[in-house]
């Protein structure tokens, strides 16, 4: 029998690896679109705090900066905010170190190697804050943390026992994943209306969205099209083939709370989910109503 407290654990584990995997990656790419778009056309540093959740506790830290004036939030505030600063749970410093914390605690029922790895992880990018101060450097830091999670993950389905506490990791990260691309198509949904259908950038813009989820080579695998607002949108809803996708989360998470006793509320409530996403009508959420319905 798995104990309340070590199920929460792991569950939160599995939660904040993702959301530091996944906030590191959005914004490298980020960072990669930013410098490679001509000035003008960009859409600034604001959108990653709306990705990240944390608008209101920015403007609570940075509300100095912010009423001084300007064309938003500065990239230097803004990075600092998101990947260690002070105030905000949710960055990727604070991720890792509560994922630390909760594998911790769970010892008992995960593998020492990967608390291990975890921690030395969080040594790691405690050491080298100072690369996240230029762009360059940064990106290096960035890619640590993708590969040092990436390697944290590969130690947990390589030698953890398949059993209830594998099934809250693994819940907690595909409820991660899920929140993650929602988050990401409803900020960049009202900058990827057909209306800018004649905009050059376009397509740009929605090979962001794609390498931002990881989902650029799967999407050219499953649609070899160019990359546009209804085929990239159903790709990231509804593919049940890749792990990123909306569908392809709660189809995982349901398959493994069946697995679980007194389940069967939270089950209806992903039926109800899976229901939701498969019967989408895209084509038309691409016009309107997109960011109601995500």
């Amino acid at each position: 029998m798995l104990l309340a407290r070590m199920a929460e654990a792991v569950y939160w584990a599995g939660r904040y690896l993702e959301r530091a995997e996944c906030t590191a990656r959005i914004v490298q790419v980020h960072t990669d679109t930013h410098v490679d778009m001509p000035v003008g056309q960009d859409v600034g540093w604001e959108p990653l705090l709306a990705i990240a959740g944390v608008d209101s506790e920015f403007a609570e830290r940075y509300s100095a900066a912010l009423e001084s004036g300007g064309d938003g939030p500065a990239e230097e505030d803004v990075i600092e905010f998101l990947l260690h600063g002070d105030g905000n749970p949710s960055s990727i410093l604070g991720s890792i170190a509560s994922a630390r914390e909760n594998l911790r605690t769970a010892r008992p029922v995960v593998p020492r190697e990967a608390w291990e790895a975890c921690n030395s992880l969080w040594l790691v990018c405690c050491d080298n804050l100072a690369e996240t101060d230029d762009r360059q450097n940064r990106v290096q830091w960035l890619r640590r943390v993708i590969a040092g999670c990436q390697r944290i993950n590969g130690i947990l389905l390589g030698t953890m026992s398949r059993d209830e506490a594998m099934s809250f990791l693994l819940i907690g990260q595909n409820l991660e994943r899920a929140d993650l691309t929602t988050r990401v198509l409803e900020v960049r949904s009202e900058n990827l209306q057909p209306k800018r259908g004649d905009d050059p950038y376009d397509a740009v813009h929605w090979m962001a969205v794609l390498r931002s989820l990881a989902a650029y080579q799967p999407f050219r695998r499953a649609m070899p099209a160019r990359p546009q607002g209804g085929s990239t949108l159903r790709f990231l809803l509804q593919d049940d083939r890749f792990p990123r996708a909306v569908s392809a989360c709660l189809t995982e998470t349901r398959g493994l709370l069946k697995g679980l006793a007194r389940a069967e509320e939270a089950i209806d409530a992903c039926n109800n989910a899976s229901m939701m996403v498969a019967t989408a009508a895209v084509t038309r959420l691409t016009t309107g109503g997109l960011s109601e319905f995500l």
